[in-house]
Order: C-alpha cells, then structure tokens, then sequence
C-alpha cells in the first residue's frame, strides 16, 4: 500500500489505513472514490497509485483477473509519468498473481525488472520486497535454494532498515523451507 501525495490524497490515505485495518470494502470504496475524483483532475499519479492500491484488495479476494488488470493500468500509467518506484512496485505485484497462476518464468521476468530499478534507484526497502516475492516463487518452483537465498536476502534488508512486521513475515517463510 503506497499512501497518495496527490490532490486526492485526503480520500487516498484514508483507503490506505482502511485497508491495513483490514476493512477492505470500505478501502475499496473509497480507493473508487479516489480514482473517479483523479480522472476528473486529470491526476495520473494518483489514478495510478489507486489502481494498485485497489488491486491489491481484488488479489485478497482472489479476484486475480480484475487485480491483474489493474495492475496493468497502473504499469502504463507509471511508464508514462516515468515513476520507477512505482512501476517497481507493479512489477513485483504482478509477479505475485503470476505465481498464483504458476506461470513462474513471467513472474521472474518481472521481478528481474523490479530488481533491476530498485538496484537504479538505491530503493532498499523495494528490493527487499522483490526479493521477497521472489523467494516465494522459486519455493512455489520447489526450487527451495533460490527461496531460501532471496529469503535470507529480504531478511537482512528489512532487518537493516528496521522494518519488523517484514523482517518477521521472511523470517517465517524461511521457517517454513527448513
């Protein structure tokens, strides 16, 4: 969840605690709100992150088609702003619905991708997410080196930015393959 620092960041922010309290139809709701007042000003940033915030909430639901489909929107929008953070961010989402689709070569792709601008932008805590979902595709391979390498990689960012809810989800994955 990425809060908003647009013109619709009021309705925005409020849809992003919504949605870590775990009320999802309302954050869905409001995320709704969000988009619609964007297209109204012309606000690409933020129509862009309320795609991605909204398809986050669809993938919990297991509505993965529509969740992949914004995610799409959000990827096009950020390519066109050129905000790499963002479409980092996209790639690793993406990454996770293709997973659960097991097309795992095209959920790498991605994450070579997100990998790849995270390192551009010295952006740490992104690359400890995409390694994070990496790791979660090479386990879902059953390929559990891979998964325990990009783990523990994960780990030691999170654990060096002091990120404990993260650093605490990988040490449990990693957990999990022993």
């Amino acid at each position: 969840m990425r809060p908003s620092g647009s013109v619709s960041a009021f309705s925005g922010n409020q849809a992003v605690i919504l949605q870590a309290w775990g009320r999802l139809d309302e954050a869905l709701a409001l995320h709704k709100k969000e988009e619609a007042l964007c297209l109204e000003l012309g606000d690409k940033d933020g129509l862009q992150r309320s795609y991605g915030n909204q398809a986050l909430i669809l993938k919990v639901w297991g509505r993965l088609e529509e969740a992949m489909a914004l995610h799409k929107k959000e990827e096009a929008l950020c390519l066109e702003l050129g905000d790499k953070v963002g479409l980092s961010a996209s790639y690793g989402n993406q990454a996770l619905i293709l997973k659960e689709w097991k097309r795992y070569d095209e959920a790498v792709q991605l994450l070579q991708k997100a990998e790849k601008l995270c390192l551009e932008l010295n952006r740490k805590s992104g690359l400890g997410y995409c390694y994070w979902h990496w790791g979660l595709v090479a386990q879902a391979q059953e390929d559990l080196g891979a998964a325990k390498a990009k783990f523990q990689a994960a780990l030691e960012i999170f654990t060096a930015l002091r990120m404990p809810r993260e650093r605490d989800a990988v040490q449990a994955d990693l957990d999990k393959l022993a």
